[in-house]
């Protein structure tokens, strides 16, 4: 008996120990993966908040303590968002972090933050943890420092619109010395084939002069059509919308296609160089349409807004394709094209489908249509301006 009892006691004792070395093995891999996420969150230059579904906030993880002093006066745990943040920026952080509990997706926004007469641009990310039994739901929320990108993202946009201004003054630099060089040579040309006419009385000779009158009305024919399609005068002269009625009537012509024109603007006064740059633009959509639609018709209305300038183009072909379905939505290098350069004039552009055809929305706010853009190229820097 006593036997029995001590090789129990020495089985017992055998699996406290292997107990004991399996426990001392997971404290010491829990250490490491505590270490390695540190060393992660160290890396990533973050600030991650977990809130509650009342919004507020239970934890807060980051090696960037100068970032938390930025967004916040005090210590963000325990604190509700109203004390966080003030209120032009509550409903902006609270509405992605709502929904993200709605829909079980990731939303993303960027604000900013002063500090000492300063701002700071952060992205902010929220998705909502999985729900473990009925306890209470929560949300980590991701704030990325990206003031620095921003900048660099202001001095892209300021480049290429230099680089953009800079291709449509050198297209009007070759359109005005076409319509002045040899626009005026031919001209003269067959001013004087026009005076020979007088000399000459063979049937031949005069079949001949008919003949050449005719190639070169051809040739000031073409001259003319490229010196507009380099850099149409209307734009210049009379706008941006009576050059997108040209170029409607152009390709009305050429294609087929009807295009008509909303002007509902009320007292817009851009500058030449917004002008140039929606142009560019509203030309590229009308080109897509030609190309890609197989519309019969196309709309295009310009109108106020009372932050910005609207521009719709509309028309009656087969639209985009649905995002769900299995070729997708994927987006031709002239809409891309398109999409850049809307950004690049602070705006956005959306593109929808309905049940009559396609539909392209642009906004440009007013702070992009003032003459800022109508600086010297010389006077332009990469500073932003948020």
């Amino acid at each position: 008996m006593h036997r029995v009892q001590q090789a129990e006691i020495l089985e017992q004792n055998k699996a406290l120990l292997l107990e004991l070395a399996e426990s001392k093995l997971q404290a010491h891999i829990l250490q490491r993966n505590k270490s390695l996420m540190q060393s992660i969150f160290n890396a990533s230059q973050n600030v991650y908040y977990v809130f509650d579904e009342f919004c507020v906030c239970l934890d807060v993880i980051t090696s960037r303590d100068d970032l938390l002093k930025f967004c916040h006066a005090t210590d963000p745990v325990g604190k509700k968002l109203t004390e966080l943040f003030d209120e032009k920026l509550l409903d902006t952080i609270r509405r992605p972090l709502l929904k993200s509990l709605d829909c079980k997706r990731l939303q993303v926004i960027e604000y900013c933050v002063e500090h000492a007469g300063k701002e700071y641009w952060l992205e902010g990310r929220a998705l909502a943890l999985p729900q473990r039994g009925c306890g209470p739901r929560k949300i980590v929320w991701v704030a990325r420092d990206i003031t620095e990108e921003k900048r660099n993202r202001e001095a892209v946009r300021v480049l290429s619109t230099r680089l953009a201004l800079s291709e449509e003054q050198q297209r009007r630099k070759i359109a005005v010395e076409l319509h002045d060089s040899l626009g005026q040579i031919l001209a003269i040309v067959k001013m004087r084939l026009n005076l020979l006419r007088r000399y000459l009385s063979e049937d031949d000779e005069l079949e001949l002069l008919d003949s050449s009158m005719e190639q070169l009305g051809s040739g000031i024919e073409l001259t003319r059509t490229l010196v507009w399609e380099l850099s149409p005068p209307t734009l210049y002269a009379l706008g941006l919308v009576s050059a997108v009625e040209w170029l409607g009537e152009k390709y009305a012509k050429e294609h087929g296609i009807s295009f008509a024109v909303e002007d509902e603007m009320e007292c817009s006064v851009w500058g030449s160089d917004f002008k140039i740059m929606t142009f560019r633009i509203v030309r590229e959509l009308m080109a897509n349409v030609v190309k890609h639609s197989g519309a019969s018709a196309c709309t295009i209305a310009f109108c106020n807004r009372s932050d910005g300038v609207v521009i719709t183009v509309h028309d009656n072909g087969k639209g985009f394709p649905d995002r769900t379905s299995k070729e997708g939505f994927r987006k031709g290098f002239g809409l891309l094209t398109i999409q850049e350069s809307v950004r690049h004039l602070g705006g956005d552009v959306a593109f929808t489908s309905d049940c009559i055809g396609g539909n392209v929305l642009i906004f440009i706010p007013f702070k992009q249509t003032a003459p800022a853009l109508d600086v010297e190229m010389s006077a332009a820097t990469g500073t932003y301006n948020g």
